[in-house]
């Protein structure tokens, strides 16, 4: 077969499916009509063998830097594509390795630079740069929330990463990318994350770090306040839960 053949497409049959997923964050009134179309595409190219599980994780992957915060709908369809009888066993597992890679991904986007122009920093690992990363922590929050990651998963890559960059530069814009990451991963998620998902010392860094740090100025939204009280009262339920248990 010539090499255009339709075997050699993959990469385009990801962008398509990347692209209606987009469609979701974009257009959220007309989830009813987008979904069933990225349900059908998703289930015909794996039955058909069009592209392989592993190889539309990757070509879909990049979503997760591309749709800023509206991630909601996209977690949404996830859950329910994946919740639905008869789904195939191809197809669903493709929506469980997309999470996981999305959340590793995302951890180790955590090691390098977050500057907000990536163009000048192309080594950076989260795609987009900070940008990119801070649209990640939502649709990982949201993913969190819609019950797509295991509490082992979550533990092992959600907190720690986002607490353990060292910075060589006291006026590295880096702190405020984490510091906003780390308010719109609670923003979509803080209703999980803060019923004991977190081990008690994980939500104190994560309210250290956002007491602490500096928000950038018109991203943070007129909740941060809210939601730094919320991690407080959270932290001192769990602190007397641990008590109660000793």
């Amino acid at each position: 077969m010539a090499e255009g053949g339709f075997h050699k497409r993959g990469h385009y049959i990801a962008l398509k499916i990347r692209s209606l997923l987009l469609s979701l964050t974009t257009e959220p009134s007309e989830y009813d009509e987008i979904a069933p179309k990225v349900e059908y595409w998703i289930e015909y190219v794996l039955r058909e063998q069009f592209t392989t599980v592993d190889e539309l994780v990757e070509g879909v992957l990049q979503v997760a830097w591309d749709g800023g915060t509206a991630y909601a709908n996209v977690a949404r369809f996830f859950k329910e594509f994946a919740d639905t009888p008869n789904r195939s066993e191809p197809a669903r597992s493709f929506v469980y390795k997309l999470c996981e890679h999305l959340l590793r991904w995302f951890a180790i986007a955590s090691v390098g630079s977050l500057p907000t122009n990536p163009v000048y920093f192309p080594a950076s690992v989260a795609s987009g740069g900070g940008n990119g990363f801070m649209g990640a922590a939502s649709f990982v929050g949201y993913l969190i929330e819609w019950g797509l990651l295991s509490d082992e998963l979550v533990r092992r890559h959600l907190v720690k990463p986002l607490i353990a960059h060292h910075y060589t530069n006291p006026s590295d814009h880096g702190k405020s990318i984490r510091v906003m990451a780390i308010y719109r991963l609670f923003v979509a998620a803080g209703d999980t994350l803060l019923q004991g998902l977190l081990e008690p010392e994980d939500v104190q860094a994560c309210f250290t770090t956002m007491d602490a740090g500096v928000f950038i100025k018109g991203i943070e939204g007129p909740d941060a306040a809210k939601l730094k009280a919320q991690c407080s009262t959270h932290l001192e339920v769990s602190r007397q839960n641990q008590l109660t248990n000793l």
